[in-house]
């Protein structure tokens, strides 16, 4: 492939070919002589370029290692910084005099050291190092594509493209919780208590007094309180509390609503690290701890445990959960189009190329038939050689055509055949006879020749313009899709034809290689898409099984978006208050939209430009960017303060069964639930 420098050179030596040969041949032919050296040079490099370089490439291979504390790992932690070292290796028969290498940086990560690329002479058994120090700030999954290669002639004129795919995905935990939020809860004037010290306020065999009743035959004679009996002159047995250890069972809100936003910057993304932060602080305070994620259609549970291998599922399963995308039904496929065709011709370059995968001109031709009034078309086509061909018939014998239509008829032929043979040029008479008729057919035919001539320029429309382009970029991502799929030739048709069908496959494409995907927010009616109403009663079904099989006084921790429910958060209402009943305790936390301000804060004033002083004056019109300004004002404190009114009314109804609900800016969450815990082991504080 050349390149620009390629094509100017050709160009200007081909310039210089036609002046050196037509212009200024008689006076020397030295420019004709140079100019057709420096062709046959060019000629050769490209030879030799595509002699060694295109069988060179096909033994290129990358080999890459991630590495963090010094070793390599198939887990990574978030923000803990990793190296990357990556070889390309060449073990072809030919010398690639340069290539210009660079791996495919991932999404949401950030380069703190070294450089992606690099530019290199691979000679053949040795290996090229590209190596740097990344980060990845928050959880979820990093995605490894590959390596792109692009091998180049010394002189710049000749190109290829390439990519090494070598895809490989690491899981990003949450990060550990640092010493601060990683106290432990311990039982005071004890040093380390043993697992499960802690206080229950019911009967147990623990070692706090927890309440005195009248003697029971059967009661140990050691648990009779004398000094209490004495007093009563009778027989008290003192009851002592259970030790058992705190339960906590995170609930995380999965569903889409809160997976939107980019690549590690989602309110799921900031729910998970809260949620890891919790559990790694509870579990450090040798309590049990649950978590329970659950979207609008289903759950998935973690039942409470303490050990390293819990945790370590917990923290895998937040990191997960951190990575999903919300789901792209309603996207155009136009916009689909936009981030999947250019992705595909990165990764696969080699099957997106013109040579394997095009479009034949033919699938450009635009059908008329697809409209109503292409069979009207049609007809006019047709009509009029069927009734000549008839009338044909009628003279060699056949049966006539109707009164009327007969005589209309013969006045038109007759009157189209003096035309054709007064406008025939006199010529030699075979050739004469031969153009008249043509001309009579023609004149003859002449609503059908125009039919002819409007489908045809009907159906070369196909070839120009932006739905050609469009059409040739749909049928290339549905062969590559088909291919990967395995499919044949009927699912490329079905790519081609079917809107549905290959918004589908391309959300799952892009889904597939963590490429997000700018999503409409409201449908046509103006309703929010990702309201999620139904995740209300999974989270109550899911709190009522924790519920049942709870075994003490439990802490139930719900980290999900609930402000825009509504009426729909009914069955949530329910379950919090047959969980206080059980004297279980609910905690709520919800998530705060960046743009929108706390419910305390005033709105954002109107900006000068956007609120001219004084009043409009009649007839006097505003700008159009300080109206639209103005517009996009007012809106924003309407949905701002519809927000503000659905969180209240979501807060007093949680409130009124006793679930005590938080904004995520309410200062530390961790710090909240931490306390809240230290609140049920009664006596334990922290140190």
């Amino acid at each position: 492939m050349l390149t620009s420098r390629g094509w100017w050179f050709l160009i200007i030596v081909l310039f210089i070919f036609a002046l050196g040969a037509f212009v200024v041949a008689n006076y020397t032919t030295l420019p004709a002589i140079l100019a057709l050296t420096l062709l046959l040079w060019f000629l050769g490099e490209w030879i030799v370029f595509n002699f060694s370089v295109h069988g060179a490439v096909a033994h290129l291979r990358a080999e890459r290692w991630v590495l963090q504390g010094g070793r390599t790992t198939p887990i990574l932690w978030a923000n803990v910084p990793f190296q990357v070292q990556l070889r390309v290796f060449h073990r072809g028969r030919f010398t690639i005099r340069y290539a210009l290498m660079e791996d495919r940086f991932p999404a949401a990560t950030d380069l703190l050291e070294g450089r992606t690329d690099t530019t290199a002479t691979i000679r053949r058994g040795e290996a090229v190092e590209i190596l740097y120090t990344a980060r990845c700030p928050a959880p979820g999954v990093v995605r490894f594509e590959g390596v792109r290669v692009r091998v180049a002639d010394v002189q710049g004129f000749f190109y290829r493209r390439v990519f090494l795919r070598d895809p490989v995905e690491f899981l990003i935990l949450p990060p550990l919780v640092d010493e601060e939020g990683n106290q432990r809860a311990d039982k005071r004037f004890n040093v380390l208590p043993p697992p499960g010290i802690h206080r229950l306020r019911r009967p147990g065999a623990g070692d706090e007094l927890h309440d005195l009743r009248d003697y029971q035959p059967g009661d140990p004679p050691k648990m009779i309180a004398w000094k209490a009996s004495a007093r009563k002159d009778k027989l008290i047995t003192k009851e002592y509390e259970s030790d058992v250890p705190v339960r906590c069972t995170l609930f995380l809100d999965t569903s889409e609503g809160v997976r939107l936003g980019p690549t590690g910057n989602t309110l799921l993304t900031r729910l998970a690290g809260i949620s890891a932060v919790i559990a790694q602080a509870a579990a450090a305070n040798r309590d049990l701890v649950g978590l329970t994620t659950f979207d609008d259609r289903s759950a998935q549970v973690l039942r409470p445990a303490r050990t390293q291998t819990h945790m370590i599922n917990v923290l895998r399963t937040l990191a997960e959960v951190a990575a999903l995308q919300p789901s792209m039904r309603g996207v155009p496929i136009e916009t689909m189009m936009r981030r999947a065709y250019p992705l595909a011709h990165e990764l696969y370059p080699e099957l997106m190329t013109k040579k394997i995968n095009t479009l034949p001109l033919s699938r450009l031709w635009q059908p008329l038939l697809d409209r109503w009034w292409g069979w009207i078309v049609l007809f006019i086509l047709v009509a009029p050689p069927a009734l000549a061909a008839y009338k044909l018939a009628n003279i060699l014998g056949g049966p006539p055509l109707p009164g009327p239509l007969q005589k209309i008829y013969q006045t038109w032929m007759a009157a189209t055949f003096d035309f054709a043979v007064r406008v025939t040029p006199k010529v030699y008479w075979v050739l004469r006879i031969a153009l008249a008729l043509v001309i009579w057919f023609v004149v003859l035919c002449l609503p059908s020749v125009l039919a002819a001539g409007l489908w045809l320029l009907y159906g070369i429309r196909g070839w120009f313009g932006q739905r050609a382009a469009e059409l040739r970029q749909r049928k290339q991502l549905a062969a590559l899709l088909s291919l990967q799929d395995g499919a044949g030739p009927d699912a490329i048709e079905r790519y081609i034809h079917d809107d549905n069908a290959l918004a589908r496959r391309i959300s799952a494409f892009l889904e597939h290689h963590r490429l997000r995907c700018p999503v409409p927010m409201y449908d046509d009616d103006g309703r929010y898409r990702y309201r999620c109403a139904e995740k209300a009663h999974v989270l109550a079904y899911q709190l009522i099984r924790a519920v049942g099989v709870a075994r003490d006084n439990e802490l139930y921790v719900i980290l999900a978006d609930l402000a825009e429910l509504g009426d729909d958060l009914e069955p949530l209402v329910r379950a919090c208050r047959v969980a206080r009943a059980r004297r279980h305790h609910v905690m709520v936390i919800v998530p705060w939209p960046a743009d929108i301000p706390i419910a305390n804060a005033p709105l954002s004033p109107v900006p000068e430009s956007a609120s001219p002083s004084g009043r409009r004056k009649a007839g006097e019109q505003w700008p159009a960017s300080k109206r639209q300004r103005r517009i996009a004002q007012i809106v924003q404190d309407t949905l701002t303060r519809q927000y503000h009114e659905a969180f209240r009314a979501m807060r007093r109804a949680l409130s009124q069964v006793g679930a005590s609900v938080f904004r995520v800016n309410d200062g530390d969450p961790v710090r909240l639930v931490l306390d809240h815990l230290d609140r049920l082991r009664g006596m334990r504080s922290r140190r």
